[in-house]
């Protein structure tokens, strides 16, 4: 294979989905998760069709703000952004043969680095404005009294989209199959944490919660998440306060976290080398 004297991004289309992401989706995002903003803002002022809120609010809130940052790193994506074509165009005295010369490779080389960080800036910022936005979604499906089983089934809609998408930003962050299962798991453990809020849950949906628990025992070797886990499937059944069930899972909460800190770290090493 003929090898090109031009630095060339990985993927080769990376640069031009940013374009399409901050250009054409951020946009409507943003529209959207202000759009919803306000009416929960009209929501809190009467009366109450969620629990949250308010939490609801700050996260549309932080989800339009997401999106609005996507479309500016956006911008800052495209200012730098040059092909070959173009560089030969403007410099025509620095190509020999076709060849860039030593300055005009630095040139192309330059720019390169910072595009390539505007649109990872761009992609970070588009990727969080969706998680905030669905996990807006899932505090306003949230009614303020009794959740009937109808809205239990809304709930777990809104829900999985979460749980989804986060899945989706580990598929995509962790290019390692190692790194990436390693990955799934300490995420598996991180959202099985969230289950200690269904505390003062019926007992049906308490015993569900419990048995993901459990589940979550063979993702980890240790004895100190495990330990947690347990704890906090016991804490479901016998229905004790959210509170005492969310300090029982803390442990495996922060084992998780440092965890994926550690993974992302080595992927990152790996890419740079």
């Amino acid at each position: 294979m003929r090898e090109t004297p031009w630095r060339a991004p990985t993927p080769l289309g990376y640069l031009e989905s940013i374009q399409a992401v901050g250009g054409f989706a951020a946009p409507l995002l943003a529209g959207a998760s202000f759009t919803l903003a306000v009416l929960a803002l009209q929501s809190s002022a009467g009366p109450p069709v969620s629990r949250w809120p308010d939490v609801a609010l700050a996260f549309f809130v932080a989800a339009g703000l997401a999106q609005i940052g996507t479309v500016q790193a956006t911008a800052w994506t495209r200012r730098y952004t040059a092909t070959p074509g173009d560089l030969a165009a403007w410099y025509p005295g620095e190509l020999t043969d076709g060849a860039p010369t030593p300055w005009l490779r630095n040139v192309q080389e330059s720019h390169l680095r910072q595009a390539l960080r505007w649109a990872n800036a761009a992609r970070l910022s588009f990727h969080l404005g969706i998680v905030a936005l669905l996990g807006g979604v899932v505090f306003a499906c949230v009614p303020p009294g009794t959740i009937t089983p109808a809205r239990w089934a809304v709930l777990a809609v809104a829900v999985l989209g979460l749980v989804a998408e986060l899945f989706w930003l580990v598929r995509t962050a962790f290019l390692a199959v190692r790194l990436r299962r390693r990955a799934y798991a300490s995420l598996a453990l991180l959202l099985a944490v969230t289950l200690g809020g269904l505390a003062g849950a019926p007992w049906p949906v308490r015993l569900v919660a419990a048995a993901a628990l459990l589940a979550c025992l063979f993702l980890r070797r240790s004895w100190l998440p495990a330990a947690s886990l347990a704890a906090g499937a016991v804490a479901l059944v016998a229905g004790w306060w959210e509170i005492v069930a969310y300090l029982l899972l803390t442990p495996a909460a922060v084992v998780a976290v440092r965890d994926l800190i550690g993974l992302w770290r080595e992927q990152r090493g790996r890419s740079a080398g």
